[in-house]
């Protein structure tokens, strides 16, 4: 599995990933207003084939946060490291552009997306109430770039 920085051509792919994995509504123009912002924020896990197995686009938050904006990996790839190194790639891209910390927020009740950020080193800082469009709530988690 290749780890790479998302190209145009890769949006197709990802936004079906996104389509059938995410329970909110996005366009797929979502995607250019990502790779716009921060190109190499902007990741692709890719099989031996050219199929994109995963994807994480984040964003600059502030000068010292970045965030994962949409993050993604399509369930036959699951639970075979794609999620962990999309993850630690996005870690060292962060760190590289001056980041000391990533943040994210996923539903209160998503339990497995929630032991996944644990034991990639987020903790929970924030509780969200009425965070997404149909009213359900929100945990927000960080973690530092530095976690060994």
């Amino acid at each position: 599995m290749l780890i790479r920085q998302m190209q145009v051509s890769d949006i197709e792919g990802a936004y079906e990933i996104l389509c059938s994995s995410l329970d909110e509504i996005f366009v797929k123009e979502v995607f250019f207003l990502f790779i716009t912002g921060w190109p190499s924020g902007q990741l692709v896990a890719v099989n031996e084939f050219g199929d994109i197995a995963g994807f994480l686009s984040g964003a600059r938050l502030t000068t010292d946060k970045s965030t994962i904006s949409l993050f993604a990996v399509d369930p036959r790839y699951r639970k075979k490291g794609v999620g962990r190194r999309l993850m630690e790639e996005f870690r060292i891209r962060s760190m590289m552009d001056g980041r000391h910390n990533i943040q994210l927020e996923l539903r209160d009740s998503n339990k497995i997306a929630a032991e996944f950020y644990k034991k990639m080193g987020f903790v929970p800082i924030e509780y969200l109430e009425n965070f997404y469009n149909d009213g359900g709530n929100a945990v927000r988690m960080i973690c530092s770039v530095y976690r060994s």
